[in-house]
């Protein structure tokens, strides 16, 4: 720029000195915008008016495109209104610049004010307009522009038709992508990356890989594009190998300094389950954007790393970025699965402060969040307050219910939200039918599960399948989840027989348990769990010979079990507990906390029940270790700990066993607080003596 502007200053210094025109103008302003120099550009804005061009055609839509580029997009549409002549040109400049900045409801309303002056659109007028139908409920829309193009007897040329593609791909019509894409006479590598993208946005992840390998065996010029959207196609496979080769491919041909390659590679490895390798990836990269960013916070929330996620969001607000809607929803997903309900109220403030609360996803999020951390009257309150609502609402409202117990509520929504005319889909018929399993309601599930196809048209899946035989299995009704697997006209798989192998053993079924058992070592011999549960099974029976096969099995295979720990946050830090665990600092108050809670419950009646403790051992040691349990060393550091009055939230990643359940009960009625206790299952609100799952769990 600065030559260009000595340039320009000899024009009119030199003896034969020459008045500049609109070409120089334009040239200079098209440098400016280049260089995003606005300051500069400003300054020839004034230069163009002082010699009377700045209403040219060409000169004005060279501004309108600078000032759209450079982020004042105000100034393009004075400039656009003030022009007296207004060309093609500058209707399209004009469209694109609203469409740069997400202004789409009036790029939509000025291209149909060009179409009612009778300018006639060309190719890239509709390239531009094409960009803003981006979502499945604007496919009709969309159809409605490819049919102007007939109308206006337009060339498909390369750049048009793969703007259509892309166009249809967002909307999610791949059918439609990829008959257009027959139909252009000129293919190139645009093209056909564009019906790549739409492949890979869509879930068509085979056809993917496919056509990418078709591009290269026609020695096409691969670009970044292309290489990220089949890295997305690899990870919805979850192929790490052929993610791998890409790697690979990329670094052989120069593509992996392009950062959405790098980013696409770090969300590759994130669905493989590679943390390690995504971290890596995320670590060598120089330019770290905000996508980048998001990308590693959704590996990490991803495979169950919910601390380290926001330990990774806190440092990214810290490095001076501004999370987006992305990040802001990973990082409540990260405190749902740790239940901080201390973090997600901070990220819930941060949300308020930016603006971003009310986007629709992120108050799904909050809904969620609130949910999964033990606060349900705050997500219920949160999904009143909301002015939209879609499916995505519903569902995790509903689920929040089911989750907590409240089943005949979690139903009257379900019902309220058919009556507003929602959809139901998967996922709602998921949480209601977990409600009826977690309420005992065992003829309405039946129900609800009949409907799915034969009103709604939705073919059940793994996971209702699974839900259906804990409806049954909870109620004791064994013989039944049987007959209802016998009955599957698809292969079981691990859920249900899960379902099948914990229902078991809440009714202490042996027969029916070992057959469970055998059909999940079969397809997962290294399932901890499997192990775990039969052995209690044996256990509970007093069968300690059957007890000690199983554990020299798991020994065998190389398998260790998951030990019981709970958590509880106080004042923004989670304290974790292990059974009869005395590695916390305040190990003498919590015991002798549980001591006193041990006195005032055998005053009330309260007899330690040693059927659950799963070891033969003395008497005397099997009532220390069940007083010593992990979820109750919990709550006893929450009642040292907090206010008197104020709500405990725990969480236990094993179920609750029935004589902690039983204690908390007591403890809620003799502390007067109420626990809310977050287990495998479900969550236990104890209040004044009473759990809201009615004893049925």
């Amino acid at each position: 720029m600065k030559n260009i502007v000595e340039l320009f200053m000899r024009m009119h210094v030199e003896e034969e000195a020459m008045a500049p025109n609109q070409f120089t103008f334009g040239s200079i302003l098209k440098g400016c915008t280049i260089s995003r120099n606005l300051k500069l550009g400003g300054v020839v804005h004034g230069s163009c008016i002082k010699f009377g061009i700045d209403l040219d055609p060409f000169i004005a839509t060279t501004l309108v495109d600078m000032y759209a580029k450079l982020g004042r997009i105000e100034y393009s549409l004075k400039i656009f209104s003030q022009a007296p002549i207004k060309d093609v040109v500058n209707w399209t400049a004009m469209i694109a610049g609203l469409i740069h900045h997400g202004q789409e409801d009036m790029a939509k309303n000025l291209f149909l004010d060009m179409l009612r002056c009778g300018v006639e659109p060309v190719s890239v007028t509709f390239v531009s307009l094409a960009k803003i139908f981006n979502e499945p409920r604007m496919l009709n829309e969309a159809k409605q522009v490819h049919g102007l193009i007939f109308k206006h007897c337009m060339e498909l040329d390369a750049l048009l038709g793969s703007a259509l593609i892309a166009m249809y791909g967002k909307c999610g019509s791949t059918d439609d992508a990829f008959r257009l894409s027959t139909r252009l006479q000129s293919k190139d590598v645009i093209s056909h990356t564009a019906l790549l993208v739409a492949y890979a946005q869509n879930g068509f992840d085979h056809d993917a890989m496919i056509m990418f390998h078709g591009m290269i065996d026609e020695n096409m010029k691969i670009d970044s594009f292309a290489i990220a959207a089949v890295l997305g196609a690899c990870s919805g496979l979850k192929a790490s190998k052929a993610g791998k080769e890409l790697h690979a491919y990329a670094i052989r041909k120069g593509f992996i300094s392009d950062i959405s390659v790098r980013n696409s590679l770090i969300t590759m490895y994130a669905k493989c389950a590679e943390v390690q390798k995504a971290s890596t990836m995320f670590d060598m990269m120089h330019v770290q954007d905000v996508i980048s960013w998001t990308a590693m916070l959704a590996c990490y929330v991803q495979n169950g790393y919910g601390e380290e996620a926001l330990i990774h969001f806190r440092c990214m607000i810290r490095m001076g970025l501004k999370p987006d809607m992305f990040s802001i929803t990973g990082a409540l997903r990260a405190c749902a699965t740790i239940a901080t309900h201390g973090s997600g109220g901070q990220i819930h403030t941060w949300a308020i402060k930016t603006g971003l609360q009310m986007n629709i996803s992120v108050e799904n999020a909050l809904v969620t969040m609130y949910a999964k951390c033990g606060c349900i009257h705050d997500s219920y309150g949160l999904f009143e307050c909301m002015p939209h609502k879609d499916i995505v609402t519903w569902n995790a409202i509903i689920a929040g219910f089911s989750q907590h117990g409240f089943g005949k509520e979690a139903l009257a929504l379900f019902r309220h939200m058919k009556y507003q005319g929602f959809q139901p889909d998967d996922f709602t018929f998921l949480a209601v039918i977990v409600a009826c399993s977690h309420a005992g309601l065992v003829n309405d599930g039946i129900r609800y599960f009949k409907s799915m196809h034969e009103t709604y048209e939705l073919e059940p899946k793994m996971e209702h399948y699974a839900c259906m035989v804990d409806l049954f299995g909870r109620a004791g009704r064994l013989n039944d989840a049987k007959k209802f697997i016998d009955s599957m006209p698809i292969e079981p798989e691990l859920p249900v027989w899960e379902a099948l192998l914990a229902a078991c053993k809440i009714h202490g079924d042996i027969r029916l348990g070992k057959l469970a058992a055998v059909k999940i070592l079969r397809l997962r011999p290294e399932q901890p769990s499997t192990y775990a549960l039969l052995s209690n099974i044996y256990a509970s029976l007093g069968e300690w010979d059957k007890k000690a096969e199983v554990l020299t099995m798991m020994k065998d295979q190389g398998v260790k079990k998951e030990p019981s720990r709970s958590w509880i946050e106080i004042r923004g830090i989670v304290h974790g507990f292990a059974i009869e665990d005395k590695s916390h600092p305040q190990t003498p108050q919590v015991y002798s906390k549980l001591e006193e809670l041990k006195i005032k419950m055998e005053e009330m009646g309260y007899v330690a029940d040693t059927n659950f403790v799963l070891h033969d051992i003395e008497q005397e040691q099997k009532e220390y270790s069940l007083l010593h349990h992990s979820e109750k060393l919990a709550v006893a550091f929450g009642l040292i700990s907090t206010a008197k009055g104020s709500p405990l939230r725990i969480m236990k990643n094993l179920r609750v066993c029935g004589d902690c359940h039983t204690a908390m009960k007591l403890i809620s009625k003799i502390e007067d607080r109420v626990i809310v206790l977050r287990d495998t299952n479900r969550f236990h609100h104890f209040v004044h003596g009473v759990c809201s799952c009615q004893d049925y769990w």
